[in-house]
């Protein structure tokens, strides 16, 4: 009798912390795909991306510059989303549904962001205002046809991937590099190309990602043109070129940024196949936040000055 008794509530137990675990599974879950879904994620990867600029170039990272880049990504992001409102209803029905009602309210939010972000750049090194304008201005010509004889840039499968890895290298390289003039060229040049082949990486995963809805809607991009395991032949090759970067990183940080650069042969595996969105999110946007977790880790147990 007594055995029954424990072996009841030893089964009751199990079932209620099962569904504890369950019900805190869904709670992350949720507050991840709002974090995913409202930019305020991909704005926390140009902050800690940012950080990471600054350490690769032996710099001392600036609060405020990370705050404006968060700002920034927050803002083109919000607005990038609102105007490809119809391509998710295909490739991120999660995203059309929390944005459906409120598209004033985040273009609003969106502009009060970006103006925010180019004050403090203003008020900190006015010389740098033309990295945050510099997504505008493209996107003026994006879409447009100024040259009869020429495509726009938006018809070009590879334009919008290297516009994208562009403005972030921008923001998360030259932008710190702007604060010293006692930083060498080459490793400045070095710390761009990183920054900018790996965000190319990322936003052709995303590529991947959407190949269905791209496919289905007309969308030229490279994994629509050549297929997928070309894409990440491609991939892997311009991964391999960011070894040499390593020489001309701080010294203190090369072991970070090997980490980094293995963790993108990862994920550009795994990635290979289209997987869920918000592990892409995870992996491919939140690397830099846990390298910049490492980081500190590493400083605050001496391992790192």
């Amino acid at each position: 009798m007594q055995k029954n008794i424990s072996t009841y509530w030893d089964l009751k137990l199990r079932k209620e912390l099962q569904i504890g675990i369950e019900d805190l599974s869904r709670i992350v879950k949720k507050m991840f795909l709002f974090l995913s879904v409202s930019s305020l994620f991909i704005g926390g990867t140009g902050f800690f991306k940012t950080f990471i600029g600054y350490s690769f170039l032996g710099m001392t990272p600036n609060f405020l510059v990370c705050l404006a880049v968060f700002l920034f990504a927050f803002a083109i992001y919000t607005l990038d989303k609102i105007a490809d409102m119809d391509k998710d209803a295909a490739n991120l029905p999660e995203r059309l549904s929390f944005l459906k009602g409120r598209k004033n309210l985040a273009t609003g939010y969106a502009l009060s962001a970006y103006l925010l972000a180019i004050v403090i750049v203003l008020l900190d090194i006015p010389i740098a205002l033309p990295i945050l304008v510099f997504p505008l201005a493209v996107n003026l010509v994006y879409g447009s046809k100024p040259i009869s004889s020429l495509p726009r840039l938006k018809d070009l499968p590879f334009i919008k991937n290297f516009i994208v890895a562009i403005t972030w290298a921008l923001g998360t390289a030259l932008l710190p590099a702007m604060h010293s003039s006692n930083i060498s060229m080459i490793a400045v040049a070095s710390v761009f190309y990183f920054m900018l082949i790996k965000t190319f990486i990322d936003t052709v995963l995303y590529d991947i990602r959407d190949v269905k809805g791209d496919r289905d809607g007309g969308v030229k991009t490279i994994p629509v043109l050549i297929g997928p395991r070309k894409t990440i032949a491609i991939l892997l090759l311009l991964e391999i070129t960011l070894l040499p970067s390593l020489e001309f990183i701080d010294i203190a940080l090369r072991p970070l940024a090997a980490i980094l650069i293995l963790f993108g042969f990862g994920y550009i595996v795994y990635f290979r196949e289209r997987r869920n969105p918000l592990v892409l999110d995870l992996c491919v946007e939140g690397e830099w936040m846990f390298a910049t977790c490492l980081l500190l880790i590493l400083r605050g147990f001496g391992v790192l000055i």
